[in-house]
């Protein structure tokens, strides 16, 4: 008895002592703030800390109420849910948390009052044009951050796969550049933090989803670009990634729950099958592999099944709009994430911003697929809607490819437009012909710099909005591995031996083509018909390729040459888009045309005809 009594005071001694050595800690609370009056009133903490799950979890503060709390399988994490009603108003709150007999933490978090930018958060239409850069290879405005201490990859300008140094400090100032040329749009490839040790520079291997980049800058410099643009009537697009992170993730140490990311650590690489998803008839295997494997071996796959990581993305989205004032969102590796997440996803984020543009990257040469993960309409009630707004139109991409190279026909750029009728809406979809994955345009077309020319003609003018790559209108050249395609800009840089953001510093060739975007881009700025007009367009005959960019109130005819002879075309055939109007002024030369069927094209050149509506009767 004596020997019972005694195993069982040590137990409660032990356990005294265990309590009294308890230590609970917050290292880490997501999202790091929240406001008050949003459309959704649902909040989701992720607070990380030693021992937190242990904890009681209580907070007192008018119209914030908790409403469930949920212990990961790791204790260093808990989730939180809270319900910020209409009633509270913005100001500190405390979370206390308690443990043991007298433990006690309390933890501040802060609710903001909405600022309501009547310039932030206004989508993009087709009368937008986006600039695509790499922000380490655009411009350095701060060395000093070229190298952070404590961060696995320095700079390295002499390694194409390298960190080069670009910053946003560089990007804003080059503004009054990109301004001057015509953009109305920014994409900047990711700048949140990627602290990896090589390959770094992309962006895509996240580590941490509420935080730039320090080699890039702060997130109040994010802030003040997107201020910046808004102040010059521009806007921000913000590239989100939700299919992995990367791999030196600071949750990768010690992950919440065990299906955090797929399959960890015995994943497959995925097998890049995205019509596996789309096909009716397609294998099961086959459509796990293609969502659930791993992109790369240093990008693990997020478990969007979670349902805390699936309330993590969402919010981490609303977050970034609301704290930047974003105007559009473009998400990486589309098809690669759950399609009924990606649903909600869009679902939840129009919700907060009806307007904002979202845009997801599906890499597919088929119409058909790309018009699958695009948003189906509100009548629509069939097998899959992802309700996000477009994609990014690769299929038309290719057939720019196709059009305007070597004995190219531009009979793929009606064949591509023609299937449009997959679409609910085409005229959303981000064209492109050239971008941050695939050789530069000007490489592919032959470096022949007036089918170039023929190609922006057309990017510049078709349905869709438009977005040219950062150097597209200098005409880089790079192609092959990554690190050449993002090259850098040249004068980005006080050591560079030339400065192409200059007339000066451009060769005659680069000033040839920048000169033919610009007045394309200053031109498109101020026309309805591009903005809010309809296509139409007639079958190419001789490899002349004929479209109408029509609104209620201006008609534009676009005639483009792709061959090498002259040509006089028969303008009767075009009548039906032409009647009501008697001439028109030809916006590349600024020629005049007193009659319409009296047109003649030179050999490898366009005409962009804006049409002078008839005083007299119509011309039958």
């Amino acid at each position: 008895m004596r020997t019972i009594k005694l195993v069982l005071l040590l137990i409660h001694l032990c356990g005294v002592m265990y309590a009294q050595k308890q230590v609970v800690t917050v290292d880490r609370v997501e999202p790091p703030f929240w406001w008050t009056d949003m459309a959704d009133q649902r909040l989701q903490l992720l607070v990380k800390g030693q021992n937190i799950s242990t904890a009681d979890v209580s907070i007192a503060y008018p119209g914030v109420e908790i409403t469930g709390v949920h212990k990961a399988e790791d204790s260093d994490y808990a989730f939180i849910d809270l319900q910020i009603g209409s009633g509270a108003v913005p100001g500190t709150l405390d979370i206390e948390f308690t443990y043991g007999k007298k433990g006690r933490l309390i933890q501040h978090y802060e609710l903001k009052a909405r600022q309501h930018d009547p310039q932030a958060h206004k989508g993009l239409g087709q009368g937008d044009v986006i600039y695509l850069l790499t922000p380490d290879r655009f411009a350095n405005g701060n060395p000093s951050n070229d190298t952070v201490k404590g961060m696995k990859e320095g700079v390295n300008r002499s390694f194409d796969g390298g960190r080069h140094g670009g910053d946003l400090q560089g990007i804003r100032s080059r503004l009054d550049y990109i301004e001057d040329l015509g953009m109305t749009t920014l994409w900047l490839n990711p700048v949140l933090e990627n602290d990896m040790p090589e390959y770094s520079y992309h962006g895509y291997a996240i580590t941490d989803y509420y935080k730039v980049d320090p080699r890039y800058g702060t997130n109040e410099e994010y802030r003040q670009l997107a201020a910046e643009l808004h102040q010059r009537g521009m806007k921000l697009i913000m590239d989100m990634v939700f299919n992995h992170c990367g791999l030196d993730h600071w949750w990768m140490e010690d992950m919440p729950f065990g299906d955090w990311v797929h399959d960890y650590p015995q994943y497959e690489i995925t097998n890049y099958a995205i019509a596996a998803l789309s096909d009716p008839h397609g294998a099961e295997s086959d459509r796990r592999q293609m969502e659930k494997g791993w992109f790369v071996p240093s990008m693990p796959d997020l478990n969007h099944d979670n349902p805390h990581m699936a309330t993590y993305l969402i919010q981490n989205t609303i977050w970034w709009v609301e704290y930047a004032g974003l105007d559009g969102i473009r998400v990486d590796t589309y098809p690669y994430n759950n399609k009924e997440f990606m649903a909600a996803w869009s679902k939840r984020v129009h919700r907060e911003y009806p307007d904002l543009y979202l845009v997801g990257e599906t890499w597919i040469g088929s119409v058909a697929q790309v018009a699958y993960w695009t948003d189906r309409g509100p009548e629509y009630d069939g097998d899959y809607n992802s309700h996000t707004d477009a994609m990014t139109d690769f299929p038309l991409c290719f057939a720019i490819h196709q059009a305007f190279k070597a004995e190219g026909d531009v009979m793929a750029l009606y064949d591509a437009l023609s299937k449009d009728f997959l679409y609910y809406d085409a005229s959303r979809n981000k064209v492109f012909g050239d971008n941050h994955d695939i050789d530069r345009i000007y490489h592919t077309l032959g470096k022949d710099l007036d089918r170039f020319n023929q190609a922006m003609t057309f990017l510049l003018t078709t349905r869709g909005v438009p977005q040219v790559y950062y150097g597209t209108e200098i005409i880089m050249k790079g192609s092959g591995p990554h690190g050449l395609i993002r090259e850098d800009f040249p004068g980005g840089w006080s050591a560079d031996s030339r400065n192409a953001f200059t007339a000066d510093g451009r060769t005659t060739d680069e000033n040839v083509a920048f000169d033919h975007i610009r007045k394309l881009l200053t031109w498109r700025k101020q026309s309805d018909a591009i903005a809010n007009g309809a296509l139409r367009h007639f079958i190419p005959r001789e490899n002349l390729y004929v479209y109408n960019r029509k609104s209620d109130k201006e008609s534009v005819l676009v005639m483009i040459n792709n061959s090498a002879s002259a040509v006089k075309p028969d303008m009767q055939r075009f009548r039906e888009v032409l009647k009501g109007y008697e001439g028109a002024v030809d916006i590349l030369s600024g020629k005049n045309f007193d009659d319409l069927y009296d047109i003649r094209i030179e050999g490898n050149r366009s005409l962009i005809l804006e049409l002078k509506p008839q005083v007299n009767a119509e011309r039958e």
